[in-house]
């Protein structure tokens, strides 16, 4: 199977703060991957790390960004995140377009294998299309990759308890051993 695993953001824009962890999103996320694809080529898998080049307007961003995973017709893609809220939220998620049953059963997987890893809430995966034509910016890589896709959301990095476990998952190699294990399954 060829996995496009794509960090959150971008190096200028890194996303959500975790006070917690002292570090933006891309900033976690970048481990992250890197231990994702090792992980998968243990397994045999093909997979590439895929990053939003900073710069231009976000749109075309992320035009460029599906449109290289789509060239390179990866048949999974993981983009790899972290939550933020005011609220005392907890627990994990994965995101998927909802006509996408694939992405569905890959979101399920996924989101599953982070909240074993991590030892926190499993929210599941969410259907997620409603942010088109709202003025929210929309799931780019849910609609205009190829493959089917996942928006992982393993913790919240605004929750002191949750995000101290996802960095424990992440620093033990925890997380990215059972996200590849899952992956494997499907």
């Amino acid at each position: 199977m060829k996995v496009a695993i794509v960090i959150g953001h971008d190096e200028r824009r890194q996303g959500a703060y975790s006070p917690t962890l002292s570090l933006h999103e891309w900033q976690w996320c970048s481990v992250l991957a890197r231990q994702l694809d090792t992980e998968l080529g243990l397994r045999g898998m093909q997979s590439r790390i895929f990053v939003r080049e900073p710069g231009g307007k976000y749109s075309e961003q992320m035009a460029q960004l599906c449109g290289k995973i789509n060239d390179w017709q990866a048949e999974l893609v993981v983009a790899l995140h972290f939550n933020s809220s005011n609220e005392d939220w907890a627990g994990g998620c994965a995101l998927h377009w909802p006509s996408s049953e694939g992405g569905r059963a890959a979101a399920v997987a996924l989101s599953a294998a982070a909240s074993i890893a991590i030892g926190n809430r499993d929210r599941g995966a969410i259907a997620q299309d409603r942010s088109w034509g709202t003025g929210r910016p929309p799931l780019w890589l849910l609609r205009l990759t190829k493959a089917r896709a996942v928006i992982l959301e393993p913790f919240f990095g605004s929750n002191e308890s949750d995000a101290r476990a996802g960095d424990r998952a992440l620093q033990s190699g925890a997380l990215a051993h059972g996200l590849a294990e899952a992956i494997a399954t499907l």
